[in-house]
This record gives structure tokens, C-alpha cells and sequence, in this order.
């Protein structure tokens, strides 16, 4: 799979104090007592000597000059002025750092874009605005491109084993044909989905919302690895200045790694950060995977020193002893029938380290959206003691009953869940067969990410704090929510497709058929039918529904 020698470049920022300004640029950006900053010119000086060293060894700016290069930042939610506990959190890449970046290319070519689509429910526009990126590419002179307003290209990927459908904005079919350059700019942190978000997990914001939605599961690191297929970063970038240790998409808390890392394989870049950040990179099922699709480099050169700055794992659980500690009064009570989900023959084979096992085969979709609705609720400030039951999966069948067990194992029916007091959330798909009494369902596979948050809100009582005037950038954000809504409206009623149908339940996604010479392919072209008028006034009246959606799932 591998068809060039790779490197990858560490170069350790010089120890000083880098948490300030590290979430959005200041007004003083651009000044003249800005750039003079120590904190500035030392991120700065990193940045460039990091990626001019990897350019004597992989020789990558040529290229890059002849191309129109895009340099995509993470920025799934902007985390400032928000309502929550703290002011800042280091959710997304350090603007400091996309800035170094984007100079250092400016040296050879002005044909700069940078793009990005937050998530769901977090209009790019808003995050631009936000994080002050909006007033660094006009200050740079360079593009700016919210990718949910874009038109997208349709591919099918004949090797793959979940993603076969997939579609992206049109710009970066450029990165598809070669005629584009690729920066993958992440931010060094664990993640509740794939335990760490580094080069090609970044690449998640790249496909539109309805495609993130699907498969995005117990198959989410198989889907991402996947689309390696369709294109690669040219470059990875990883921002370890200010690190971030947590419970990611939730916010996060800051590590001093003062790190950048950077590489021309994106699976390499990821293996040696992850080892950096303490933790075994084959236990990362996103490595693993990719090495075992041979996707990584065994003979990659490595250029300076891999420290170990230890991070925190991030916690999906709703049934580790953390989370027992943070919410003492909430029962978890999963069971599921997944292709991964380990087999019980008797009740006597339950222990609390089988249900953990249980409980993980879909970190990717019901549990880890879960759990960051409740880490919603705890860096809101809002009380913790509030009694609930949880209950995820389509429970397990074990000598004839079908079950869910909580953390101690104990098996509980439906009918026992049923008569059971007090409140419950109900979550998923497949926990429909869940008795209806006295709870919150939240439907979906995956369910929209805010949904759990938003019912755990109407189950305690509480007010979201994101949703009110302590929200210093609420009114930003809404006025950047509606004109992502009218932007793809208009694109809808000139017939441009912008996304595939939502899918609901869990099942994957076949393609036309494909000749014998295809199925031997990486990728196929294969354009989308033209909509038709019905199409048209159907999706332009969703994209209200998905504003509304946005606040009151």
C-alpha cells in the first residue's frame, strides 16, 4: 500500500507557559506586539523549523506550490465564553499554530485554503468566527471554506469493508485527482469514539453530516480507516502545543506536551503520537486497523526525540468507577447481539469485567454519545446527584431471556426494567423493545449528537447553559446556524446535492455493481442522479427541520 520512503519530524517547543490565547485569537492579532509575543514567535520558530526539516527529507513544498494546498484545522467545537465552567478549553487546533502553518506555506504559494465543517449542530461559520480564524485568513490573504456549504462528489470504494458509498465537498476531489495538497491539522487528544482524534480522524470532517451519521458505531474505526481508499493527507500536522486529555467531544482538559509532529504518512504521524501521548498504539483499533490494511510505513524514518508526555484515557463508560464517582445515583444497563459483542452462554459467566466488555462493542455510537451528555452536564456546573437509569443495546439472550446487566452483572428483563421507579433514558435503535413507561427515548444509530444531552436536560430539569445568555457567543452561533441553513438552501434549489439520505438503523451500504475491472480499483466515480423537484422542496424544507433539530433533538 505504501509506495514511498516516510518520515515523520518531532520538534519540542521551547518550556514556557502556551495557555493563553491557545483556543481563539485575541483582537491584537496581526499587530505588531502580537507577532512580537515570546509565546508567538516560539510556536512560531517550531512550527518552521519542524516542517522545514521534514522538507529536506520528504521534499514536499514542490509540490505543494504547484497545487492548490488546503490545510483542514479541527475545530469540532470551539470551546470560549461558552456558559461552561472554564473560559477556554483545548478542544480544537491551536489558531496560533494554524497560523505558523499557514505562513510557512505562504513562502511558496498564495493558492491557500482553509477548510473545515464542525459538528453537527456547530456551524463551521460560527466556529470561523469564534476560534478567529475568519480574521486570520483575511489577514493572510488566504481562502476560507465552511465545507457543509459545498457541493459534493460521489465515490464508491470497491476495497472497502464498511464506507463503499461515500461522497465529499468538491474541493477536495482535487486532493482525489492530485491537483490538491492536503494538510491535516489535528489537535493532539484522546476522543470518547476512537480513543485518540489525530491525522486521519481528522479526515471525519471531511464527508457531509448524513454520511458521519452512519456506520458510526461498533464499525466507526473500520469506517474511518476506509477512507483512506478515496485520499490521504499529503501532510500531517499534529498541534501538541497545549494537549488535551478527556472525554473529547465534550470539552477537554489541557496537557503541556509542547509538541509538534508532523509526517508524510498519516498512520506513522498517529503511531508515534499516540505513543507519545502514553499510550500502546495497538490498542488503538484506528492503527490497528490501518497497519493490518496496510496502510502504515515499517520503514519510516524518525527525526527527533519521541518523549512521553502521559495523557488521560478518555472514559466512555457509564459504568467505570470514574463515572460512578461523577453521577453515584445513575444506573447503566446495556446488552447487546453485536457481530463484536462477547457471547454469554450462562448467567453464572457475568462478571463486572464482562458487562465492561458488553458495554464497549459500540463505543463508537450509543455509549460514547452518552457519556458525553453527561460530561455536558458536569462542565455546565449542574448538579450530579439526580437519580436516573440508562439503558442501551437490544439486551443479550442468555438461556432463553433476553437481559441487560448493570456494572455488578446482575441481569435485569424487560419486564423488570419495566416496573422499575424512577426516570429512565432510553438509548438507540435497538433499544426499542424497551418498555415505553417513564423515560426519554432517543432514537437513531447513532443518535445526533446532542440529543442525549439535550433529554438529560428534560429528565433533570436543568437549563443547558451552552443555550443561554452565559453563552457569550450564543447569538453568533445562531446567526451562523441560520445562514448555513439559507446557504445550502439556495445550493438545494439550483439542484445541487450536498449530502446522501439520512440512515437510521445500522446496516451497510451497497453500490452499484461494480465490473470485474472495478472491483480491483481504490476508488470509482460514480456521480449522483440529478435531483428531482420534489427531491428539492423535501430537502430545502429539512434543512429547517435539522435547525430546530439542532437545539431541541
Amino acid at each position: 500500500m505504501v509506495d514511498k520512503h516516510s518520515t515523520v519530524v518531532i520538534s519540542h517547543a521551547p518550556d514556557m507557559d502556551y495557555r493563553h490565547d491557545y483556543v481563539t485569537l485575541p483582537r491584537a492579532y496581526g499587530t505588531e506586539p502580537w507577532d512580537k509575543r515570546a509565546d508567538v514567535q516560539a510556536i512560531r520558530t517550531t512550527v518552521f523549523d519542524n516542517l522545514s526539516t521534514l522538507d529536506e527529507h520528504a521534499h514536499f513544498s514542490d509540490r505543494a506550490a504547484s497545487r492548490h494546498v488546503l490545510i483542514k484545522p479541527n475545530l469540532v467545537t470551539v470551546y470560549h465564553n461558552m456558559g461552561l465552567v472554564e473560559r477556554d478549553y483545548p478542544e480544537s487546533t491551536d489558531p496560533r499554530v494554524l497560523d505558523a502553518v499557514v505562513q510557512w506555506f505562504l513562502q511558496f504559494t498564495r493558492d491557500i485554503t482553509i477548510v473545515e465543517s464542525s459538528g453537527r449542530g456547530a456551524p463551521t461559520r460560527g466556529s470561523f468566527r469564534v476560534a478567529g480564524i475568519d480574521r486570520l485568513a483575511r489577514h493572510r490573504a488566504v481562502g476560507l471554506v465552511a465545507l457543509e456549504e459545498q457541493p459534493v462528489d460521489r465515490y464508491i470504494l470497491p476495497r472497502a469493508r464498511v464506507q463503499k458509498e461515500i461522497c465529499i465537498p468538491r474541493i477536495f476531489s482535487g486532493v482525489v485527482t492530485g491537483e490538491s495538497f492536503y494538510v491535516s491539522l489535528p489537535k493532539m487528544k484522546t476522543n470518547l469514539y476512537t480513543g485518540v482524534t489525530l491525522g486521519f480522524k481528522n479526515a471525519m470532517g471531511t464527508i457531509p453530516y448524513n454520511l458521519r451519521q452512519r456506520n458510526h458505531n461498533w464499525a466507526i474505526d473500520q469506517k474511518l480507516v476506509d477512507m483512506l481508499y478515496l485520499f490521504k493527507p499529503d501532510l500531517v500536522v499534529i498541534d501538541g502545543i497545549v494537549g488535551a486529555e478527556g472525554n473529547c467531544p465534550a470539552p477537554v482538559e489541557p496537557v503541556d506536551s509542547r509538541v509538534i509532529v508532523s509526517g508524510d504518512n498519516t498512520v506513522e504521524v498517529d503511531r508515534i503520537a499516540t505513543r507519545m501521548m502514553g499510550f500502546d498504539p495497538m490498542s488503538i483499533d484506528l492503527i490497528r486497523i490501518a497497519n493490518e490494511m496496510g496502510f502504515g510505513d515499517p520503514s519510516v524514518e524518525l527525526v527527533g526525540e519521541p518523549t512521553v508526555t502521559p495523557f488521560a484515557p478518555a472514559d466512555a463508560s457509564l459504568m467505570s468507577d470514574s463515572f460512578h464517582t461523577l453521577f453515584p445515583n445513575v444506573r447503566a444497563l446495556v446488552g447487546h447481539e453485536m457481530p463484536n459483542a462477547p457471547h454469554v452462554a450462562r448467567m453464572s459467566d457475568v462478571t463486572a469485567d464482562l458487562v465492561l466488555q458488553m458495554e464497549k462493542v459500540c463505543r463508537g455510537g450509543c455509549l460514547a454519545t452518552t457519556r458525553f451528555a453527561f460530561d455536558m452536564l458536569r462542565f455546565e456546573g449542574l448538579r450530579r446527584d439526580f437519580a436516573l437509569t440508562v439503558v442501551i443495546g437490544a439486551g443479550t439472550v442468555v438461556e432463553g431471556t433476553r437481559v441487560w446487566f448493570d456494572r455488578d452483572g446482575k441481569a435485569y428483563t424487560a419486564e423488570e426494567i419495566e416496573h422499575m421507579r424512577g426516570k429512565r433514558l432510553v438509548v438507540g435503535n435497538c433499544a426499542s423493545c424497551v418498555p415505553a413507561r417513564r423515560r426519554e427515548r432517543v432514537g437513531g444509530c447513532m443518535p445526533f449528537p446532542n440529543a442525549p444531552h439535550v433529554a438529560l436536560h428534560r429528565l433533570t430539569g436543568t437549563w443547558c447553559r451552552v443555550m443561554s445568555p452565559r453563552n457569550r457567543n450564543l447569538l453568533p452561533l445562531l446567526a451562523a446556524t441560520l445562514q448555513e441553513c439559507e446557504n445550502r438552501r439556495r445550493l438545494l434549489r439550483q439542484g445541487i446535492r450536498l449530502d446522501v439520505p439520512l440512515q437510521a438503523d445500522d446496516h451497510l451500504v451497497e453500490p452499484r455493481l461494480l465490473t470485474e475491472a472495478e472491483q480491483a480499483m481504490d476508488l470509482v466515480s460514480w456521480p449522483f442522479p440529478p435531483l428531482t423537484p420534489a427531491e428539492i422542496r423535501q430537502l430545502v424544507a429539512q434543512e429547517g427541520r435539522n435547525v430546530l433539530a439542532t437545539f431541541m433533538n
